[in-house]
């Protein structure tokens, strides 16, 4: 780099005169220059001639020159020739014709000397370069973007298309800079042998040289005479310079990143450029830039789509497989050093609990048909203290290393120990919900000659992008595992409760027994709606058989399949106040009751469904109503959104049918049994009260005006639902000492349901406050009134046979009307007490 004194120094060189014998031959005998002079005035006693500048700029040509006088290199030659065009004139004109000239500019058959490259041309053969057609500059800009297109290295191109607007302008010299973003320098793109390198310049500060200023301020700049422009004190800030007027443009490509910058320059004698020559100028680096921006975004877009197609093939492989992590890690690792050319990789799974990271899966370098192998060995753990995919796990941070063995992080025993040479290292985290579940460690990108190279922003920014399907993909695959774990340890556990739900044979054959020797009796006033079951507990089993034989007939169901489902079932209801197996049973013979006496009105289907759905109508039952397990949210109310406790009953039987030896439908064609199953779901549903409401106030209106039609499905489907609400409200209707008993039953569930509630901070409703007792024959009168008797009362429209249901309801009516009204009803029995009139 010259100083601004030894710019200024510069001097014409002399017309051709007597003081030379030669035209390459120079007077050595001429006064010395004086340093301290300023330029741009003559030396004391002596005009200011060009006699003077060629003799000042002598001290700077080199030894051979300053010691002869003599031109002996082809820069002094050129230099001489350009300060004097007359002598190049004259020569052409008397050596050759136009023929050769033409030749020229084509560059056809010119020989080259031995070393000397071509210069680039920025046309096609056959074409001469015109910047003041609209053809030429048409052929030069399609040219421009096929040469930038063809090439990945943007110096290579920038310089050969420099080089071409360097000819169009008709410039000197030129020079071109790189600008490097991340250390605000410029870099000089000097010709090598095989592609053009780039050598550091200058930083990028104004006030400097010109080509600085240009990067720095982002516009161009065009002087006439730079040594004599202030902004630029250190010129072209290039050694040995002869530029004097300069043309400096930045490449600025559309989004404001500086790419480049370009010096164009015509020496001392040479004229100045013109304006058009600047807009031509101009014009080819706005469009190269535009050219260079549109090329780039195609490209990576092409790599865009590249990559997308990488990570579809990435999703599909790896999510196929997401089940088997051993597989997956397989994939990760494979798919990782394919996206950023790693030799090695390595992954690492972190355990959270012990903060630990460990791997069992090791690439050695081995391929096997084009794909890497990796090996399965002992699992390995170390703290996430330790080393870099350590302290990538504990940060989360991305750590890109160019040179490992200057990282104090990096552990060289591994290398020591298996001989291989770790260079650059790339170790990115797999982050799920906020959490670092894994870490990739890529060793040694290589590059396209297969030296090893290092991870670029690129590889960075990719493998973030793979890095959230790795996360994905290993996420889920641990849910998968936990879940499969979940299952296993689930399946244990109801093999255990199928063992304690699910009734024993000896058990079995004890009922059998019973029912083979009629060792139990049935009680007289059985096939009558006042039966009540509580005092004959022991012989439930017995009954329920005795029923389905009397429904259906004595051979219409396989009996041990009978006497095991009925001993099953019993066992899976609980052992709480009301909703017990003696309820179910009363709800299964009152139901038995209307079937039996229904005129053969239902179909075979719609009995089993309807009987069958009765006994099952409350297993598992626990005590507490469906608004509880909704408001608490407990593992039912989470299960279900609505008729929680009806839709786990239904489940719970669909599940004691499913075990072994327990299908009491299993003789059914596969189409009955579907439909006999679609019924028992409709009778358990049906029990929740909040149905009741709407299907009796469409039965009425259908009753009223005696449009019920049986032969009509829907009118059919309000009607079964209507029975089993009847059924299970069926305790209303007994003798009034069990019923009661029974309230008070019903009550002591309620009571211990608010009493939970209380100790969680909650105040229950009236019904389910035992503080509240006082009021509780007012809430049976209201409950009876409202609800019981509605019921009952389109039961007998439709099916006279249920009278007694009815008159018993309201003979109990009338004994909470008298414990409201405070009179007692001790005295109750059953001649004097029990309803008879229908009215």
């Amino acid at each position: 780099m010259s100083s601004p004194w030894k710019q200024l120094e510069r001097r014409l060189p002399p017309l051709p005169g007597n003081s030379s014998q030669s035209v390459f031959v120079l007077n050595r005998s001429e006064e010395t220059f004086d340093s301290t002079r300023p330029p741009t005035q003559p030396g004391p006693g002596r005009p200011h001639s060009t006699r003077d500048r060629w003799e000042t700029d002598r001290g700077r040509k080199g030894m051979a020159y300053h010691q002869t006088g003599i031109l002996t290199t082809p820069r002094e030659i050129k230099h001489y020739l350009s300060e004097n065009p007359w002598l190049v004139e004259e020569f052409v004109k008397d050596n050759y014709n136009q023929e050769d000239v033409q030749r020229w500019f084509l560059k056809e058959d010119r020989p080259k000397n031995k070393g000397e490259k071509e210069r680039p041309s920025s046309v096609k053969e056959g074409n001469l370069l015109c910047p003041s057609t609209g053809d030429d500059i048409k052929t030069f800009l399609v040219d421009m973007v096929e040469r930038i297109e063809e090439q990945d290295c943007i110096p290579d191109v920038l310089y050969q298309l420099c080089s071409n607007i360097s000819t169009a302008v008709k410039a000197d010299e030129f020079f071109l800079f790189m600008v490097g973003a991340q250390e605000n320098s410029l870099y000089l793109c000097s010709e090598g042998e095989d592609c053009i390198q780039l050598i550091p310049f200058a930083p990028i500060d104004p006030g400097t040289n010109i080509v600085a200023h240009v990067a720095y301020s982002r516009q161009y700049v065009f002087t006439e005479d730079i040594l004599g422009d202030e902004r630029f004190p250190l010129g072209t800030g290039m050694d040995g310079s002869l530029a004097k007027s300069v043309l400096s443009l930045p490449l600025i490509q559309p989004n404001g990143e500086t790419v480049a910058v370009i010096e164009l320059s015509r020496h001392v004698g040479s004229t100045p450029f013109t304006q058009e020559e600047k807009q031509i100028a101009g014009t080819y680096f706005t469009w190269l830039g535009i050219a260079l921006d549109k090329v780039q975004v195609c490209n990576g877009l092409m790599k865009q789509r590249e990559f997308n197609d990488f990570l579809l093939e990435v999703s599909r492989v790896i999510f196929d497989d997401i089940v088997a992590i051993d597989d997956l890690s397989k994939h990760i690792m494979m798919f990782a050093k394919s996206l950023v050319s790693a030799d090695r990789c390595a992954l690492f799974l972190v355990d959270n609990k012990t903060e630990e990271l460990y791997a069992d899966l090791f690439d050695d370098g081995i391929d096997k048909d084009g794909k890497p192998v990796f090996v399965k060995r002992s699992q390995i753990r170390f703290p996430i203290s330790r080393g870099i995919a350590g302290h990538v796990a504990k940060t989360g941070d991305v750590v890109n290393i160019v040179d490992a063995y200057q990282d104090q992080r990096f552990n060289r025993d591994v290398d020591v120990q298996t001989g291989y040479a770790t260079r650059s290292i790339l170790c990115m985290p797999i982050i799920s919900h906020g959490l670092v579940i894994g870490v990739v460690q890529m060793i040694n990108k290589m590059g396209q000659d297969g030296q090893t190279a290092a991870f670029d922003q690129t590889d960075e920014s990719n493998f973030k992008m793979f890095a959230m399907y790795c996360a994905l993909a290993l996420h889920y695959s641990r849910i998968y595992s936990e879940n499969q774990q979940s299952e296993r340890h689930l399946a244990v556990i109801q093999e255990q409760l199928v063992y304690f739900t699910t009734c024993s044979e000896q058990q079995v054959d004890r009922l059998l027994n019973s029912w083979n020797k009629q060792s139990f009796i049935v009680p007289p006033d059985f096939e009558g709606f006042e039966f009540h079951s509580r005092p004959y507990v022991s012989s439930l089993n017995e009954l329920f058989i005795y029923m389905v034989q009397r429904l259906c007939g004595p051979s219409s169901f396989d009996l041990t399949t009978l006497a095991r489902f009925i001993l099953t079932v019993r066992k899976n209801y609980r052992l709480v106040p009301f909703h017990n197996f003696c309820h179910a049973f009363d709800v299964c013979h009152c139901m038995f009751m209307l079937l039996l006496h229904s005129e053969g009105r239902f179909t075979d289907e719609e009995m089993y469904g309807m009987f069958f759905g009765s006994i099952c109508h409350d297993i598992d039952h626990r005590g507490l109503t469906n608004s509880f397990h909704a408001k608490f949210g407990t593992p039912l109310g989470k299960l279900y959104t609505s008729s929680i406790m009806e839709r786990h009953h239904f489940a719970m039987t669909v599940s004691i049918l499913h075990r072994e030896g327990h299908n009491i439908f299993s003789h059914l064609p596969l189409n009955v049994f579907k439909k006999v199953m679609d019924l028992m779901q409709e009778i358990v549903m049906s029990t929740d009260l909040t149905t009741f409401f709407p299907n009796h106030k469409e039965l009425s209106k259908l009753l009223v005006a005696q449009s019920l039609d049986w032969t009509i499905d829907h009118h059919r489907w309000s009607i079964r639902c209507m029975c089993m609400t009847a059924c299970d409200l069926c305790a209303t209707s007994k003798m009034w000492p069990i019923q009661q008993h029974i309230v008070d039953c019903l009550y002591e569930e309620f009571y211990h349901q608010g009493d939970i509630e209380k100790l969680r901070g909650e105040s229950p409703i009236q019904m389910l406050d035992r503080d509240n007792l006082p009021n509780l024959a007012k809430e049976q009168v209201q409950f009876l009134t409202n609800v019981c008797l509605p019921c009952f009362s389109d039961i007998v429209d439709m099916l006279p046979a249920a009278q007694p249901l009815l008159a018993g309801c309201k003979d109990n009516l009338l004994q909470w009307q008298l414990v409201q009204d405070g009179k007692s009803a001790a005295m109750w029995n059953v001649e004097e007490s029990r309803v008879t009139d229908p009215q």
